[in-house]
């Protein structure tokens, strides 16, 4: 539960992640400084040893002079900071410092055999059980013989000193980092996240209905979080208006169906309210039939266009020619045109190839026609072509109707929009044609469009992928 948030598990992370790094580092540290520190040691009784070894060369007997004034000099004898001491060929002490006795930690006899071979040896011991010493034991060939050992020493007091105040800086430097990191990550994280809150308490208000068309404030800098609030009103934006079109459709909808069930109703109970002639009871059959075949009209629409919404049409494409499709729809068309006295004029049909479902294709046609007869006075006209444009089959139907008002055209292609609502109710339009026509067009890649002029007439250009086009 405590790192439920994501700011928690960004902190517990970057903390994690900054701890193992300085347990790395210190213990990198640590050795290093240790190895360099032992390793500038080493050297250093090297140097003396050296030093002392060539006087000893000079065979004097008695302690060699000068030795412990030097010693002496920059050391204090109790602090056992240095001291050296000679030994013969066999092992016995010819020569020492004054500050240190051979019974403090004797000749070892792992260093006594290196200096056989002509090794130097280098030892750490331990005096009256914590005074820790480095110790180097250097032999002195003469005449390929072991003529005399050197031994240099020096307390480590000092060295382990320093790393003991290292360590103790470490252990407490690190664990006051990673508190400070925590706390600065807490912070950061928090100002880095805070645009999140504002989503979510965003999306929490639209979620209980508050308000719906709240938006985030956009960010100045357009890193993640700022696409991301982008996004979120993008989002909202089409949410909003698919919540406006469904309460529109629903309302529509309802006013659609409403319509020819009061005439239903009205009508059986004005039939019913005293004895009739077998003609009326006729006349209101017919009315009803007509009614309901209405409404169902309008059901089967609304089928269509909902499985539309949710993708569950399948299209059945197959390779076809399209000027058949089209010749043989305005062979039909001239049927309900010749009752109009319209003619439907075939100006072009290219041969066009493409990869479409012939059913839906000749719905999208029947209903563009249908609209142009029933909307173009008597003895009008409709001008049909079809062309081949490469990547697209152009088909423009082309009529000499009332024509639509250039305000109207943006949402011809909406659900129940209708340019005269009371015109179209009378010719049985349920105001659905055009946003099946538009769904087709779309679901074969292509798409229509619409050009009209009051009095003048209309124009819908329809636009499907070619197979040679089609990628």
């Amino acid at each position: 539960m405590a790192f439920k948030s994501i700011r928690s598990r960004l902190t517990a992370w970057y903390v994690t992640l900054l701890g193992a790094i300085l347990v790395i580092f210190s213990i990198f540290l640590d050795y290093f400084l240790s190895k360099r520190l032992y390793e500038s040691v080493d050297n250093s009784l090297a140097v003396s040893a050296t030093v002392v070894a060539t006087s000893a060369r000079m065979r004097y007997r008695s302690p060699v002079p000068g030795l412990d004034q030097i010693f002496e000099e920059f050391l204090e004898v109790r602090n056992l900071n240095k001291f050296y001491r000679i030994y013969d060929g066999s092992g016995n002490v010819g020569s020492r410092s004054s500050n240190i006795n051979a019974s403090q930690f004797p000749l070892s006899e792992v260093a006594y055999a290196d200096a056989l071979k002509g090794n130097n040896t280098y030892e750490t011991f331990l005096v009256d059980g914590k005074h820790p010493i480095r110790v180097i034991t250097m032999p002195i060939i003469i005449e390929k013989k072991l003529a005399n050992l050197v031994q240099v020493g020096t307390s480590l007091d000092a060295v382990q000193g320093t790393l003991k105040n290292l360590r103790i800086l470490l252990f407490a430097a690190v664990p006051s980092v990673l508190v400070l990191a925590a706390l600065f990550a807490r912070f950061m994280a928090r100002r880095a996240l805070k645009p999140i809150s504002k989503i979510i308490q965003t999306a929490r208000n639209i979620g209980k209905g508050r308000e719906l068309s709240q938006r985030m404030p956009v960010l100045k800098i357009q890193d993640e979080l700022g696409q991301l609030t982008l996004t979120f009103n993008e989002m909202m934006d089409r949410l909003e208006n698919s919540f406006v079109q469904m309460r529109q459709f629903s309302s529509d909808a309802s006013h659609e169906l409403r319509t020819p069930l009061t005439v239903l109703k009205g009508q059986n109970e004005l039939v019913l309210s005293k004895p009739r002639e077998l003609e009326e009871y006729q006349d209101v059959i017919v009315s009803n039939l007509e009614e309901i075949n209405y409404m169902s009209k309008v059901l089967e629409d609304l089928f269509i266009l909902s499985k539309s919404d949710e993708n569950q049409i399948l299209l059945n494409c197959k390779r076809m020619d399209l000027r058949d499709l089209v010749d043989e729809v305005c062979k039909h068309a001239e049927v309900l045109a010749g009752e109009k006295d319209i003619r439907i004029i075939i100006a072009c049909l290219e041969s066009v190839k493409i990869n479409g479902d012939e059913v839906r294709l000749r719905q999208m046609i029947w209903n563009i026609l249908h609209n142009g007869i029933k909307y173009t006075q008597l003895r009008g006209e409709l001008k049909v072509s079809l062309r081949d444009e490469g990547e697209f089959a152009l088909l423009s139907i082309q009529d000499t109707g009332i024509g639509i008002p250039k305000n109207d055209l943006p949402s011809i292609f909406n659900r129940f929009y209708r340019v005269d609502k009371a015109r179209s109710r009378d010719e049985g339009g349920s105001g659905l044609g055009l946003s099946i026509c538009k769904y087709i067009a779309e679901a074969h890649k292509g798409r229509i469009d619409v050009e009209s002029k009051l009095s003048v007439g209309s124009c819908f250009k329809i636009r499907i992928p070619t197979l040679g086009g089609a990628k």
